[in-house]
């Protein structure tokens, strides 16, 4: 089972997470049984790449609930901030509508290389669909246990 969310086209502009499954399935503890694989794709002005990446559920669920409220109030951001820094994305909700993203992608753990990136032209009403996007994806890998 994979889900995907996606902001931007797919023809255009877009940055892609797909959580392929979990990284360790069979964990007993909080912390292990909560990772899993990812592809993030990026097609940003000239640039574009594919990185394979470990991420947290409960750090997918954190930048769902936060993007939920900016949706909601049509204020403040939303922040997906990986613990191993393979992507940092901000989302921050603008005068008019307008809608800011912003992020970094590393390649590597640690010392890899950082594309630094803004997308153009976002604006409110892509949120829903990138809201139902997270909700697919907690709803296949959901945030399991307890810190």
């Amino acid at each position: 089972m994979t889900a995907e969310f996606r902001m931007g086209s797919t023809d255009g502009e877009h940055l892609s997470i797909t959580v392929l499954g979990r990284e360790h399935p069979d964990a007993e503890n909080y912390w292990d049984r909560n990772w899993v694989i990812s592809t993030i794709s990026v097609a940003i002005g000239g640039f574009t790449g594919h990185v394979r990446a470990s991420l947290r559920t409960d750090e997918v669920h954190r930048f769902n609930k936060e993007l939920k409220s900016v949706n909601q109030n049509l204020f403040g951001a939303a922040v997906l901030d990986s613990m191993e820094h393979w992507i940092t994305l901000t989302v921050k909700a603008e005068s008019r509508g307008r809608i800011q993203v912003t992020g970094e992608l590393r390649d590597r753990v640690g010392d890899g290389n950082v594309l630094t990136f803004e997308m153009a032209e976002v604006d409110q009403t892509y949120l829903g669909s990138w809201i139902t996007s997270l909700d697919d994806i907690e709803e296949a890998f959901p945030v399991i246990g307890k810190p």
